[in-house]
């Protein structure tokens, strides 16, 4: 009896704690700056591409951060690019071939003396047209770090996923190049990449509910930047590649689950409590 007695007490501790882990546990104990991908200044000195929503399927406005860059290249999934021009840190940005979307690789350059530093981010255009598997595989710069693959249509990164980036040279991977991760929650992560030049990323399980930025009941979502440099000829590259990410999917229903442990191993507890109390009366009457 009184070993079910513990073991319902440990039942509905473990349950509350489990609640609580799930909800509160960041790996670097750090609060993030709370402002989705739109980013708030201060968790990276990387530059960073942000696309603002509101326009049609043929265009969006691309905001830029960090670069000195006059101009944008939109890389489309056809084979097409077009350049455009930056008006006070943003530009209109439009569709690269002709009423043809799908993802589209968007990139700026800002290149002093011996040092080129790279920006890039994609943009989804729900337009149909081709795979971006052309669009992957195709060179844009020196030093690229390219997903390998890119999430489907309507899908996204999530904390506590893992994903595929290649990191290459003149189109040739590189091997045992590190990758820094660095997110908008605080969280910074290094990872090497393997004889094929890809690393394989884990986004951090870092939203605590309150950070990063969300609409009409929308799961939470903050900005990441992945960057490496490469010195080759006298010159130094540096590439960065940004997008957000969301919380992960099974966050709540953890957190309600390790609620409903807690109330049942505390209901399971109290009969036993009760019995306890009136055998102890008995005892003590006798």
């Amino acid at each position: 009896m009184r070993f079910l007695l513990i073991f319902a007490l440990l039942l509905g501790a473990a349950g509350s704690l489990w609640a609580q882990h799930d909800e509160h546990q960041r790996p670097d104990g750090e609060r993030g700056s709370g402002r989705g991908g739109g980013g708030r200044g201060g968790w990276t000195s990387q530059p960073l591409l942000f696309l603002e929503r509101g326009d049609d399927r043929t265009s969006t406005t691309l905001r830029m951060r960090g670069s000195e860059a006059s101009s944008v290249t939109v890389f489309g999934p056809a084979g097409g690019q077009r350049e455009f021009q930056f008006v006070d840190g943003r530009a209109k940005i439009e569709v690269a071939d002709a009423e043809t979307g799908n993802y589209h690789w968007v990139q700026v350059r800002d290149e002093k003396e011996q040092h080129v530093g790279i920006a890039t981010t994609v943009w989804y255009s729900s337009l149909s047209g081709p795979s971006p598997s052309r669009l992957l595989e195709t060179e844009h710069s020196e030093l690229e770090i390219v997903p390998a693959p890119l999430p489907r249509e309507h899908a996204n990164y999530r904390e506590s996923e893992k994903w595929r980036f290649a990191v290459r040279y003149k189109g040739q991977p590189l091997s045992g190049q590190r990758l820094l991760l660095e997110t908008e929650n605080s969280s910074r992560s290094t990872f090497v990449t393997d004889a094929q030049g890809v690393a394989t990323v884990l986004f951090p399980r870092d939203f605590d509910g309150k950070s990063g930025d969300s609409s009409h009941g929308a799961r939470l979502r903050a900005g990441f930047v992945l960057s490496t440099e490469y010195l080759s000829d006298g010159r130094h590259f540096v590439t960065a590649f940004n997008a957000s990410y969301g919380e992960d999917a099974d966050r709540k229903h953890s957190l309600g689950w390790g609620a409903v442990f807690g109330v049942f191993g505390m209901l399971s507890a109290l009969p036993l409590l009760r019995r306890r109390k009136r055998i102890a009366s008995k005892e003590q009457s006798c």
